[in-house]
């Protein structure tokens, strides 16, 4: 009987992905179109390198990650808004999603690429080293499960930047401890993005011609791949970090009671009315306010409150 329901939870979490998706596909897409200019910079950032060198080197056009990281606190602004169901201006949330987390982003990017670029060439290193010595499958392993937790802790550096007001260094803790903490959405998550590259993959296959997949693949990144990419990532490790940071600061409020007795949220009445605006627009956990993340039901307290008084 458990194990009928737990199939049954399975397939109408797969229902959700695909009709929230299609839902808000207008938004998904418009996210994307706004996000190309980072694209383009990327891509000419590329053919830059393709004709300094006059061939394709992975290290050095990998480095294309840094601009195109710029861009992506604005698609997981938005991709945050669309999960968690809050009415927004794609435009706006974009944009402010862009502006007020570039700089973070650009180091996230920065971060992408050294891992990146270890993690290649590590790999590369042993793997050739197998060809020799059969030892070197044991580096090779280790090498491949320590690049797969790194992936799984870079699914959360931009959805928690713009969700969360976090310092850098609690930022990139907290990610390393989620890549192990949520080993099954990772791994969900990961899934889905292999399915979604397959996908793209199957299309190449299909219509191979070495123009035609050109401009395929530039269409598709240009539409759809970004923030199709970043919406399955916070689709599937969205609630689980949520719901460990509210855990976190419940275990911090327990182990300081003395400390934060008196620690309360307040709310003046000159911005109460418009602070009640955003709690009824948005059905959000969390209510952004004077430079840090409180709970809803605090900030309604505290409103109620106000009123009161």
């Amino acid at each position: 009987m458990e194990e009928n329901q737990s199939g049954v939870r399975k397939a109408m979490r797969s229902v959700d992905f695909f009709n929230l998706y299609f839902l808000k596909f207008k938004e998904i897409l418009l996210a994307n179109l706004m996000f190309s200019f980072f694209t383009i910079i990327a891509a000419a950032y590329v053919f830059l390198i393709y004709k300094l060198l006059g061939g394709f080197s992975v290290i050095v056009s990998a480095a294309a990650i840094i601009p195109l990281n710029a861009g992506m606190g604005g698609i997981a602004q938005v991709c945050r808004y669309i999960y968690t169901g809050k009415k927004f201006s794609v435009p706006k949330a974009f944009f402010d999603g862009v502006k007020e987390n570039i700089l973070k982003c650009i180091l996230h990017g920065i971060v992408f690429y050294i891992f990146f670029a270890v993690c290649y060439l590590s790999v590369m290193l042993y793997y050739n080293g197998t060809k020799n010595n059969v030892l070197f499958w044991v580096p090779l392993v280790i090498t491949g499960i320590v690049c797969l937790f790194l992936l799984f802790a870079s699914y959360y550096l931009n959805i928690m930047t713009v969700t969360i007001d976090i310092k850098l260094r609690p930022l990139y803790r907290n990610c390393l401890l989620f890549s192990f903490g949520e080993l099954k959405n990772n791994f969900l998550a990961t899934i889905a993005l292999l399915i979604f590259s397959a996908v793209i993959f199957a299309a190449i296959v299909i219509f191979f011609n070495p123009v035609y997949v050109a401009v395929m693949l530039m269409l598709l990144s240009l539409l759809i791949i970004p923030s199709t990419v970043q919406y399955i990532i916070t689709f599937y490790v969205y609630d689980g970090m949520i719901n460990i940071l509210d855990e976190s600061r419940k275990d911090k409020k327990q182990e300081k009671p003395d400390e934060n007795k008196n620690k309360k949220t307040v709310i003046e009445k000159s911005e109460a009315e418009e602070l009640s605006e955003v709690v009824s627009d948005t059905k959000d956990e969390y209510i952004f306010h004077n430079g840090r993340m409180i709970k809803r039901s605090e900030v309604e307290k505290q409103l109620n409150n106000t009123f009161d008084d």
